[in-house]
């Protein structure tokens, strides 16, 4: 499930606990308990996510409360202001040990169904741009350049107010305690009231402002390796998975990629674009050109988790298939979804196809030589194949296309959420920074040096 499946749970948790505490006073200690340690794992995972989406800790240091009023009160830094401020809310003068028995108060069960919420946005983000490494998928690279940050921020800005309204609350809610009670836990109202009162609703809102309009992380799923076997695909959401399942291993490894992959992937794309579009030359051109130029190269068979990838867009092929003769024929808009697939799954493959090309990995057709069988009297043409080379027809033909498909599909007017989120996919470096490297697909001079006409 999405980011923005899990961002509407947190919400309606949100609110539903700050409902609780108006309806429900708490009735003994272990109550009390589980909604302060509650309270604390959801800005504890919203601190998480920030980092995330920040590429690290904006502030380097942890700050109490008085230093994190004195930082929220200065201009500008306001995502190093949210930050701190997440971290102050957490603060309080006591530590109160974990109820042993399941929370049994509203407030701490709805609260802790944010905290798991919050988490699996956490997750996911991870799952894209783990800390302290290279990011593994395409969109982890794109939220490194900035793609999707500011909504995403947004969005934890707008947990973190519902959340404030709940602290709001609070100390109101304790007070409704035993009596025995207020006493040792004021800790937590003064913490609560310090939250409340400080500049983390206006740091929060104006994040929210800032994230107003901007492209939304909400699309975004966990990145997961392909399977073997494939799983059967039977919905949309399921073709998503797949696709995104082999074009990030792919773009982990773009040495194991192989003619299979371009074959498969090429074919895909134009499948999606006939099962969605008004098939216009301008809407499948580039993506007809790259599949046809990908039917003409010759490789090894994938092997492995490669294999296993090639199975994914194997599939995802067939179930696109399926619905370009479906009776009656599926609405394309149920089919949109995939195609915003289609700018990453272009980069990758052009990605992997330079790498190919300069393993010399992959293979066309060398011009036929004439042999004659022992015996014969016929001369028999053998086709042969050679490496192929950036300067290869096939080759041209087949990076233009997907570079073309990858520029059109982030530039054209039906941009999806997910394309919206990372508007420029990654592309290959240019050989101009790399002088001791042979040139690149991208690269290329003119055509010229390949299969004669």
């Amino acid at each position: 499930m999405t980011i923005g499946h899990w961002h509407r749970r947190a919400e309606r948790a949100l609110r539903a606990a700050a409902t609780a505490m108006g309806q429900q006073p708490p009735d003994t200690a272990a109550d009390i308990n589980a909604v302060v340690n509650a309270r604390g794992a959801v800005y504890a995972q919203m601190t998480r996510t920030t980092e995330l989406l920040a590429g690290g800790r904006p502030a380097v240091e942890r700050l109490d409360r008085a230093g994190a009023e004195v930082l929220m009160a200065r201009h500008g830094q306001r995502l190093t202001q949210f930050y701190a401020g997440l971290q102050a809310a957490t603060l309080i003068d006591r530590q109160f040990p974990p109820s042993r028995s399941a929370a049994t108060a509203g407030p701490a069960r709805t609260l802790r169904r944010a905290a798991d919420a919050i988490g699996v946005i956490g997750d996911i983000l991870a799952s894209h741009v783990p800390p302290g490494q290279r990011p593994p998928t395409p969109e982890g690279f794109a939220i490194r350049q900035g793609g999707g940050v500011p909504s995403g921020l947004a969005d934890v800005a707008r947990l973190t107010s519902s959340l404030v309204v709940l602290d709001m609350a609070l100390p109101a809610w304790l007070d409704h305690g035993p009596a025995h009670l207020i006493e040792i836990y004021r800790p937590v109202a003064e913490a609560a009231r310090w939250t409340a009162n400080s500049g983390l609703s206006r740091t929060a809102r104006e994040l929210i402002a800032a994230g107003r309009g901007q492209p939304s992380l909400h699309g975004l799923d966990v990145a997961r390796s392909p399977l073997d076997p494939a799983p059967d695909i039977r919905t949309v959401d399921d073709a998503v998975a797949a696709v995104a399942a082999a074009r990030s291993w792919l773009w982990q490894h773009p040495r194991h990629l192989t003619g299979v992959h371009l074959q498969l992937g090429t074919q895909l794309g134009l499948a999606v674009h006939v099962a969605t579009s008004d098939v216009t030359p301008a809407m499948v051109g580039g993506w007809r050109r790259a599949a046809i130029a990908a039917t003409e190269l010759r490789s090894t068979p994938p092997v492995g988790p490669a294999r296993d990838a090639a199975g994914e867009l194997a599939e995802a092929l067939r179930w696109t298939r399926s619905h370009l003769t479906a009776d009656p024929p599926t609405p394309a808009r149920e089919l949109a979804r995939l195609s915003h697939e289609l700018p990453f799954l272009a980069a990758t493959l052009h990605k992997g196809l330079t790498a190919a090309v300069r393993r010399s990995e992959l293979f066309v057709k060398a011009e036929g030589v004439l042999t004659r069988p022992a015996g014969s009297v016929v001369f028999r043409a053998v086709q042969r194949w050679r490496p192929a080379v950036i300067y290869d027809d096939a080759i041209q033909d087949l990076g233009r296309g997907l570079l073309e498909r990858r520029d059109f599909e982030n530039d054209g007017g039906r941009i999806g959420p997910a394309a919206r989120a990372f508007p420029r996919p990654p592309r290959p470096r240019s050989p101009t920074s790399q002088p001791s490297n042979p040139p690149t697909v991208e690269a290329a001079p003119g055509r010229g040096h390949g299969r004669s006409r």
